[in-house]
C-alpha cells in the first residue's frame, strides 16, 4: 500500500517548482517566505501562552478564586488579540507569495509557449489537451497549493514538537497515545482514499475537454449553422458532460467512505485526553484546569500529526495538477529540441 505522499510525481513536482526559486525573482519569494515562517514561529508561542492561560483560567473558576479568575481571563483575551494581527498577515503574506510565484511561472510559460511556433507543435499533441488552461489556471492552483501545503505541514510539525511538551508535562501517555492515534488515521485513510489521484486528475482532464468542445462550438457557430450540425454537437457535449458528472460521483464516493471514518475519528479527539486524565483528577493528583489544557494541546497535536490527512483531498489535486502542468512542460521541451534539430539539418 503506497503512502499519501508516494502520489506525488516528484520528479515533475521538481521541474515546475525548482525554476522560480533559483531565478531572479527568489529573493522577494525567500523574503515572503521567511516572513510567513515567523509568524507561524510567533503564533506558536502565543497558542501555548494560551493554552497555559486557559487551564489556569478553569482551575481558578473551578476553586471560585476570584483575583486568579479575572488575572487569566485579561491574559487570555490579551493574547487573543496579539495572535489576531499574526494570523492576519500570515494569510495576507501566503497569499502575495502564492501571486508573485503564478506571475513569474504563467510569464514563462506563456514565453514557451509562443517561442519557435511551440503552440504550434502543441496544438497536434491529443495529451496535451488546453493548454491555455494549464498556463493559467493550473498555474494558479499549482501555486496556491504548493505554499498553502507547505506552510500547512510545516504548521503541523511546529504545533507537533511545540505542544507534544505540554502533553508530556501533563501525563507521557497522552503524548504516546495521540502519535498511536494518529498514526493509525493516516494508514486507514491512505488505504481508503488512494484511487483519489487518478480520478482528481481524470475529472480535471473530462473538465477541460468539455470546455474545449463547447468553446470550439461557440468559435465555429457559422459554420455549424451552416451545415446544420447541431445534433452532433449537442450529442457530443452530452457525451462528455456525462462522462464529467460519472467521475465526479465516483470521487463523491471516495470521499463518503473517507467522511464515514474520519467523522468519529476526529469527534474522538474530545473525549480521549479527559478520559485519560480524569483518574488523577479524581484522585486530587492534578487541578480542574489540568484537564482542559490536556484536552486542547491533544487536539492540537492531533491536528499537527494528522495534517496529511486533513489535506488528503487537497494533496491528490495537487499530484493531478502537477502532472498536467509537468506533462506540458516536458511537450515544450521537446519541442524546442526537435526546433533545434531541424535547425541543424537545415
Amino acid at each position: 500500500m503506497r503512502s499519501i505522499t508516494s502520489v506525488l510525481p516528484w520528479r515533475r513536482l521538481l521541474m515546475v517548482a525548482r525554476p522560480f526559486w533559483v531565478s531572479e525573482a527568489r529573493k522577494v519569494g525567500i523574503v515572503h517566505l521567511v516572513a510567513v515562517l515567523a509568524l507561524l514561529a510567533l503564533h506558536a508561542a502565543v497558542a501555548v501562552f494560551i493554552n497555559k492561560s486557559a487551564g489556569r483560567f478553569m482551575t481558578a473558576l473551578e476553586s471560585k478564586s476570584l483575583e486568579d479568575f479575572y488575572f487569566f481571563l485579561c491574559a487570555w483575551v490579551l493574547a487573543i488579540l496579539v495572535s489576531t494581527p499574526i494570523q492576519v498577515f500570515y494569510g495576507y503574506l501566503r497569499t502575495r507569495l502564492a501571486l508573485i510565484w503564478r506571475e513569474w511561472l504563467s510569464t514563462r510559460l506563456l514565453e514557451a509557449y509562443f517561442a519557435g511556433r511551440t503552440h504550434v507543435h502543441l496544438a497536434g499533441l491529443d495529451d496535451i489537451d488546453n493548454p491555455e488552461q494549464r498556463m493559467t489556471q493550473d498555474v494558479d492552483s499549482f501555486c496556491n497549493s504548493s505554499v498553502g501545503l507547505f506552510i500547512s505541514i510545516l504548521d503541523g510539525c511546529i504545533n507537533v514538537v511545540t505542544f507534544i511538551t505540554v502533553l508530556w508535562a501533563i501525563s507521557p501517555n497522552l503524548s504516546f497515545t495521540v502519535m498511536i492515534y494518529a498514526s493509525l488515521g493516516f494508514v486507514i485513510v491512505t488505504a481508503i482514499g488512494k484511487s483519489l489521484v487518478g480520478l482528481n486528475f481524470e475529472q480535471m482532464k473530462r473538465e477541460a475537454h468539455l470546455r474545449a468542445g463547447l468553446t470550439s462550438a461557440r468559435n465555429d457557430a457559422s459554420q455549424i449553422a451552416a451545415g446544420g450540425h447541431e445534433d452532433e454537437i449537442l450529442s457530443a457535449a452530452r457525451s462528455d458532460l456525462r462522462a464529467v458528472i460519472s467521475t465526479l460521483l465516483d470521487i463523491a464516493l471516495v470521499n463518503r467512505n473517507l467522511q464515514l471514518f474520519t467523522t468519529p475519528f476526529n469527534l474522538l479527539v474530545q473525549i480521549i485526553p479527559a478520559v485519560l486524565v480524569a483518574p488523577a483528577y479524581f484522585d486530587g493528583l492534578i487541578p480542574f484546569g489540568t484537564i482542559t489544557q490536556a484536552v486542547m494541546a491533544f487536539g492540537v497535536v492531533f491536528n499537527g500529526a494528522t495534517v496529511l490527512i486533513v489535506q488528503f483531498n487537497g494533496i491528490t489535486s495537487y499530484a493531478a495538477i502537477t502532472n498536467r502542468l509537468g506533462s506540458l512542460m516536458e511537450a515544450m521541451e521537446g519541442s524546442e529540441r526537435r526546433l533545434k534539430m531541424l535547425s541543424k539539418k537545415g
